[in-house]
């Protein structure tokens, strides 16, 4: 089936390209610090240089319940760098878990809200090209979910189980969110202008 563009002036053109050049523009974790409850010396305006997704008080600082449930180790990196984006706000993270007889039993996912739907769809784009460059394990997607805790809506990375005809091992999921996770700020922002060049050209 032939698939058409929208109509004209059916998607506001501006609004796109202003909330582009607004996710562009946000600090870079350097310059400005991506934890909401980080409580390391100096204010969240004058973060220390090495302030990255290793640091050892990244699963608390990113945690809305920091001495309860600290974000677990395997996808701290992916919400830390979700997290340097300002516009897209992690809400619900799962490194993946076996169960006693060392089954699959939960999946690695993580979920999010976003200021705009563009930026979920920055992330499709770049999961996709990961894919074709072959860098992953298994196909990931990322899907629209009601948690119930907002009106707007709430998104969620995941692995395309449907597009997998093997046996899904934890560990290379797993591995799948450190690929994804390195540098996913900084990358969703080229995704951005990429995104933000081919709209100009159209003009």
């Amino acid at each position: 089936m032939y698939i058409p563009t929208p109509k004209p002036g059916f998607l506001n053109k501006q609004q796109a390209e202003q909330e582009l050049q607004q996710l562009i523009a946000q600090p870079g974790a350097r310059e400005e610090r991506p934890c909401p409850n980080c409580q390391l010396p100096g204010d969240t305006g004058h973060p220390h240089q090495d302030c990255h997704s290793a640091c050892s008080n990244a699963p608390q600082a990113l945690s809305s319940e920091p001495d309860k449930h600290p974000i677990e180790t395997r996808v701290v990196k992916v919400v830390f760098e979700l997290s340097t984006l300002r516009l897209v706000q992690p809400c619900w993270s799962c490194e993946g878990h076996l169960n006693g007889q060392g089954d699959l039993w939960k999946l690695p996912q993580v979920s999010f809200y976003a200021a705009s739907p563009l930026y979920p769809k920055l992330l499709i784009t770049y999961l996709n090209r990961l894919k074709g460059q072959k860098q992953l394990h298994y196909p990931w997607q990322v899907i629209m979910v009601d948690l119930g805790q907002s009106w707007g809506p709430t998104y969620q990375l995941e692995p395309a189980l449907n597009q997998i005809n093997e046996a899904i091992k934890l560990q290379k999921l797993q591995d799948d969110l450190d690929k994804i996770g390195d540098g996913l700020g900084e990358k969703l922002k080229q995704e951005a202008r990429l995104m933000l060049a081919n709209m100009q050209q159209q003009q």
